[in-house]
């Protein structure tokens, strides 16, 4: 089996920063948010990295070329949600028959062994894909993971086309996945969009998963995936780092 490649999502704007940057590029530690995620997908043995981008393009290729200078891109060039954001880094993995870890540029304090854990977990998977979940304090906002009665995941449902009971689940998307890439081309052409935002969801790419064999999950601390969508998670994040350092070590 091939090396493990990264896709790292980038092109969405930030509005909730209330800044013209784009929000990957926003500063922590130092470093624009982007480099976070780009050093760990390495440090878990991606031998290359498709970042897709769309707004900003120009800065954030820049500033991932600093960092990373073999980076490839894709060009995400209408906002049609998660999944079309993967389809557009298709032709840029082309050839590549292994395990594909799915990243979001604004999660900057993943770890490189959780990312070796869900890389375990896709090869020893029937259907070819693993998907990180954590139960946050507030499950409010995010996608919650469907099981069966035998505690096999089956779906992911976005809180805003989710039952009362759904959303009642705990259990919780941390939108960090790996896919086996055969999976991504065969199946993401096939996603719609009947859903309440009119996107391509990549999370409707488990149900598609499951119904052909077993997607693994790893449950993940809810402080390592979270995002950052406003100034005030941004400042929160840094006083994490600043707080833990040792944990902050890749």
């Amino acid at each position: 089996m091939d090396s493990p490649l990264a896709i790292i999502l980038a092109a969405g704007r930030g509005t909730r920063m209330g800044s013209d940057l784009p929000k990957v590029l926003h500063p922590l530690a130092g470093e624009p948010l982007i480099v976070h995620p780009l050093r760990a997908a390495a440090a878990a043995g991606a031998r290359a990295v498709v970042v897709v981008v769309g707004y900003g393009a120009g800065a954030v290729r820049e500033a991932v070329k600093e960092a990373s200078p073999r980076a490839r891109f894709a060009e995400q060039i209408e906002q049609l949600g998660t999944g079309h954001a993967v389809l557009c880094a298709l032709p840029a993995i082309e050839g590549h028959a292994g395990p594909t870890l799915i990243l979001s540029g604004d999660v900057p304090l993943l770890q490189a062994a959780t990312l070796g854990r869900l890389l375990d977990a896709a090869r020893e998977s029937s259907a070819g894909l693993a998907v990180a979940t954590f139960e946050p304090p507030s499950p409010t906002g995010y996608g919650r993971i469907l099981r069966d009665a035998w505690g096999a995941m089956i779906g992911v449902r976005e809180e805003r086309d989710a039952s009362a009971v759904e959303r009642a689940i705990r259990e919780c998307n941390a939108g960090v996945y790996c896919a086996d890439a055969e999976l991504l081309r065969r199946e993401l052409p096939l996603l719609g969009r009947e859903n309440a935002q009119g996107e391509i969801y990549l999370t409707d790419l488990v149900a598609r998963a499951a119904s052909q064999g077993e997607v693994a999950t790893v449950r993940v601390d809810a402080e390592e995936v979270a995002g950052v969508n406003t100034p005030e998670q941004l400042a929160e994040l840094a006083l994490r780092i600043r707080e833990t350092p040792v944990h902050w070590r890749r």
